[in-house]
Order: structure tokens, then sequence, then C-alpha cells
């Protein structure tokens, strides 16, 4: 039964550990894809990606736009509307007043805002085959998915460490395994920005730096949890260690009690007899 036990303990701990590791990662990615980082690790690359591609200075272009089209602010009081493909950007008169920079600034807002917020329908995977460009990954709906994934994973980790307090013998291990491999699981995602620095691809990289951009916060997060519980686990310890010299001492205390008791009620006997053999040769 012990040796079925502690297996059992075993298989639970390396479940415990995957789920860590994968929790981790999930977290990332929820972390990562918060409009703002996405925001701002996108608005470079863009307006980059786009001029390397079209071989096309945007700037130049957008400035040659203004000076020869005739835009009067009282015929479009609703905004300028540039149109390209499927992205339609509107910008206001005192965006187009303020030059180009400006321009392409909140043309690229628009742009990213659209499709971070953008009501994706299908599902998830299927995304890849229905969206041209998957700007999804990048999206709110991305997150608002990897988050319920992530909540999974801790519901997963609750119930695996409950089943461990079940399974280990000496219970303060419940907080003590979990919390090594949580410090354990927390190491890869220090470093997280050595391993996308492997691609030699710019875009492939600034992209993979979105999804992991927050990789060092959930390093610290997991590492000092995972610290907490092995400190719980170790007073804990600390706790039981006392407990059970109480319980020797309080034992060893009674049993000097009770050796004095016995004495004292001794002595208490002895001396009645000695009182009523006296009282006894008296009457005589």
């Amino acid at each position: 039964m012990g040796l079925i036990r502690g297996g059992l303990a075993v298989f639970v701990s390396i479940l415990l550990f995957i789920v860590f590791l994968a929790g981790n990662a999930l977290l990332t990615l929820t972390l990562s894809l918060q409009y703002e980082n996405v925001y701002e690790h996108l608005e470079s690359l863009i307006q980059d990606t786009v001029e390397e591609e079209i071989g096309v200075d945007i700037s130049a272009e957008i400035q040659k736009e203004l000076d020869t089209a005739d835009i009067n602010c009282e015929d479009y009081p609703e905004g300028y509307v540039f149109s390209e493909g499927a992205y339609t950007i509107t910008l206001s008169c005192d965006v187009l007043i303020q030059g180009t920079d400006a321009i392409i600034a909140s043309g690229v807002e628009s742009l990213i805002e659209n499709a971070y917020y953008k009501d994706y329908t299908c599902d998830f995977w299927k995304c890849f085959s229905e969206e041209e460009i998957p700007l999804f990954l990048v999206s709110e709906y991305a997150r608002d998915y990897w988050k319920s994934k992530f909540y999974l994973a801790l519901g997963t980790a609750i119930a695996l460490m409950i089943l461990l307090f079940f399974l280990f013998k000496k219970k303060q291990n419940v907080f003590i395994i979990p919390g090594i491999l949580l410090v354990a699981t927390s190491v890869p995602f220090l470093r997280m920005d050595f391993l996308m620095s492997i691609s030699g691809d710019r875009i492939i990289f600034e992209l993979l730096g979105i999804f992991f951009s927050k990789a060092r916060s959930v390093f610290r997060i997991s590492f000092f949890t995972g610290l907490g519980l092995l400190v719980l686990g170790v007073f804990f310890r600390l706790f039981l260690v006392g407990f059970r010299f109480s319980r020797i001492f309080h034992r060893e205390e009674s049993k000097e009690v009770k050796e004095i008791k016995d004495i004292k009620d001794k002595r208490e006997f002895k001396t009645t007899k000695d009182i009523k053999k006296v009282q006894k040769s008296k009457k005589k």
C-alpha cells in the first residue's frame, strides 16, 4: 500500500510540474497581450515592415498626397477616410494639419486598435485558415483565449495539490514539493529573451517579443510564489516538530507528576496506618 501511494505521489508531482510549466507560459501570453504592450511593440514594426516590403518612403508619399490633394475640412466633418484593401483608417482634420508624422502615428494606432479589438467569430485555431493575415494572434480575442486556459491550468494545479495532501504522509511536503516545482518552472522564463534572440529574422524576433515580453514578470510571480510555499512548508514542519517535543515534554511531566503523587499517596497511607496503630495501642 505504501509503495502504491508513493508511486502515485511521484506521478502526481510530475503532472504538477508540467501544469506549472504550462501555466507560466499561459500567464506570460495573457500578460503580454495587453493592448498597451501590443501597441508598444507593433507601432514601429508596422511602419518599418511596410516600407521594407513595398520599398516606399511612407512619409514622403503622404506629404506628396497632401500637397496634391485639396483636402477641405468642411467637406469631411467626420474625418478624412483612407482605404487600403481590407483596412480603413479615418483621420480627423486636426491630425491632417499636424503633418506626416501625426498622420502616420494616428494611422498606425487606428490600424492596431481595429485589429486588436476586432470581433473575431472564428474558432481560435480555425482562424489561421480563415484570416489572411493572422493579426488575431495579437488581439484581445487571443488574450481572452489564453487567459481562460490559464485559469484551467490554475484550477488543475490546485486540484493536484489537494490530491498530494492525501498522498503525502508528511503533510508539510504539500507546500515544500509544489514550492520547489514552482521555483524550478520559473527559471526558463528568466532568460526567455535569450531564446527569442536565436531567430535571425527581425520581424519574427519582434513578433515573438510581443508574446513573451512579460516573461520576466511571470518569472518573478512564479519564483516568489514558490518561495512562499517553501517558507510555509518549513514553518509548518517546525511547528510539527515543536508540537511533538511539546507532547514529549508534557508526557514526561505527567509521568513525573504521577510518580510524585504516588509517593505522596504512599506516605499519606503510611502515616494513616501509623496513627491507627498508635490509637489502637492506647486503647489497650
